[in-house]
C-alpha cells in the first residue's frame, strides 16, 4: 500500500486516511454476514476509527454488506435516538435510497403543524421528526418503524445493512445517571424484540461498541435494578486487539512523513516503537507527538526510549493513562478499593501469577477476588491463562502495568 503523510494525532482522522486494520475489517465483515456484534475494548484502542473505516470501505467498494456509522454519544433521550438515526440515514441517501414508508405513515398519524427543525437549526430529514411532544409516548413505534423501513428496503443480491451504534453503552449510562432507567430497560428489550422479529428477513445487522463496556451497563442494571434479561445474547462478542506488526510499520512510516528524520535504521526504530507501545495505535501516535515536541523530530533508538519514558512518567499528561484509574472509580464505586489493591499487586509482578497466590497476597475475601479478577479480565485490564487447570493472571499490556506501578502504587 502506498504511504501518505499523516500527522501525529489522537483525534479524528478522515476515514480514507485511517491506516491499517485490514485484518480486523475482514473479520468483522465476515462475522456480520451471519450475526450482529458487540465490539469490546477500553478507551483509546481505536474502536471508533476502525468502525468508521469499516463503514467507509463497505460503501466505497460496493460490498454486499454495507455499514453505516452512528455516533450516539450526545443522544439525550429515546426520541432523540430515532431522529439521530434518521438524520444519519438521510446523509447516506445517495446510495441507500431508503423509502421511509412506515416512518411517514406514523408521522402523518400524529403530524404536528408548522415547519419542524432541530434545536440547532439544522433541517430534519424531509419533514419528519419524532423529537416532538406528540411522539413522547410513541417512541417505540417510531424507532421500530425506522428500522423496519431499513429491513424492507429494496436491495439487490441479498444486500445486508449493518448499523454501527457507536457509544451505545455510553448513551445508556448517561440515561441511567439522568434518571431514565425505565427508558434504558425498555429500549434494550425493544432492540432485542426488533432483532428477533427481523430474523427471517436476514438483512439487518448491528454492531454495538463504546468507551463503556456493555457489561458495565448490564451488571449495573442487574445489581441495582434487578434487570435479569439478556438482550444481547444473540450477538457475538468481538475483542479489538493491538495492531499487527505490518500495520504498525505502515502507521509509523506514514507518521514519519510529516517532518521526521530517521537517524538510525528505519525498520529497527519502528520495531522498537512497536515493541514499547505493544502495537497500540494511540500510544504510537503519542510517541511521535513526544518525538516532535521533545526530540526535535529526530528518530533514533535513544530518542524512542526517551519518548516512551516521558509518555509513562509525565504527570502533566496523565490523562493518557488516567482512564485506567478513573474508569474503575466511576463504574465500580463499591468495588474500586479492592480492585485497586489487586491491580497494585499485579503491577509489581513481572510474570503471570496464579489465582491462589493473588488471593493469599491481598486482604480480600477469596470469592470476591475471583469475581474481581474475572471482571477486570472482561474489561481488558487483565488477561487470564489456564495452565494445568489453574487460572493465571497478568496485565494484558505491559505498558499499562508499567504505568500503574510507576504512578499508582
Amino acid at each position: 500500500m502506498q504511504l501518505y503523510s499523516l500527522s501525529p494525532t489522537t483525534g479524528p482522522i478522515p476515514p480514507e486516511k485511517i491506516p491499517g486494520r485490514s485484518k480486523e475489517i475482514e473479520e468483522i465483515y465476515n462475522h456480520t454476514k451471519v450475526k450482529s456484534l458487540v465490539l469490546t475494548m477500553i478507551r483509546r484502542m481505536g474502536k471508533t476509527l476502525l468502525l468508521q473505516k469499516f463503514a467507509h470501505i463497505t460503501v466505497k467498494e460496493g460490498r454486499a454488506n454495507k455499514a453505516i456509522w452512528f455516533d450516539l454519544m450526545r443522544v439525550g433521550d429515546v426520541t432523540d435516538l430515532t431522529d439521530t438515526l434518521l438524520i444519519r440515514l438521510h446523509q447516506e441517501q445517495s446510495w441507500l435510497k431508503l423509502n421511509l414508508e412506515r416512518c411517514k405513515e406514523l408521522y402523518n398519524k400524529y403530524r404536528p403543524t408548522g415547519d419542524i427543525t432541530l434545536s440547532t437549526g439544522v433541517p430534519l430529514l424531509p419533514e419528519i421528526s419524532f423529537k416532538l411532544p406528540e411522539f413522547k409516548t410513541e417512541w417505540k413505534k417510531a424507532l421500530t418503524a425506522c428500522i423496519e423501513d431499513l429491513a424492507n428496503r429494496k436491495a439487490e443480491n441479498g444486500e445486508i445493512i449493518t448499523l454501527i451504534l457507536d457509544e451505545f453503552p455510553y448513551m445508556l449510562w448517561n440515561w441511567i445517571l439522568d434518571g431514565k432507567v425505565k427508558d434504558v430497560i425498555e429500549l434494550l428489550n425493544l432492540f432485542r424484540s426488533i432483532r428477533m422479529s427481523l430474523q427471517e428477513k436476514n438483512n439487518i445487522r448491528f454492531i454495538i461498541c463504546g468507551s463503556i463496556g456493555l457489561d458495565v451497563v448490564m451488571n449495573h442494571l442487574k445489581t441495582e435494578y434487578k434487570y435479569t434479561a439478556e438482550p444481547f445474547n444473540d450477538m457475538k462478542p468481538y475483542i479489538l486487539e493491538a495492531m499487527t506488526n505490518q500495520d504498525t510499520h505502515f502507521l509509523c512510516s506514514c507518521l514519519a512523513l510529516s517532518g521526521f528524520d530517521f537517524e538510525e535504521d528505519k525498520d529497527i526504530c519502528i520495531q522498537k516503537i512497536g515493541f514499547l507501545t505493544e502495537n497500540l495505535p494511540f500510544y504510537i501516535n503519542k510517541i511521535f507527538e513526544i518525538l516532535n515536541s521533545s526530540f526535535n523530530s529526530k528518530i533514533n533508538l535513544i530518542n524512542v526510549q526517551g519518548a516512551f519514558n516521558e509518555l509513562i512518567n509525565n504527570v502533566n499528561d496523565d490523562e493518557v493513562f488516567e482512564q485506567l484509574d478513573t474508569r474503575i472509580a466511576l463504574y465500580y464505586p463499591k468495588q474500586k478499593d479492592a480492585m485497586f489493591t489487586i491491580l497494585d499487586f499485579l503491577s509489581k509482578q513481572q510474570n503471570q501469577i496464579q489465582e491462589e497466590e493473588i488471593i493469599n497476597s491481598v486482604d480480600i475475601e477469596a470469592k470476591d477476588v475471583r469475581d474481581y479478577l474475572r471482571t477486570l479480565s472482561k474489561d481488558q485490564y487483565l488477561v487470564r491463562t489456564i495452565i494445568d487447570e489453574k487460572r493465571y493472571y497478568e496485565f494484558k499490556y505491559k505498558i499499562f502495568r508499567k504505568w500503574w506501578k510507576l504512578n499508582k502504587v
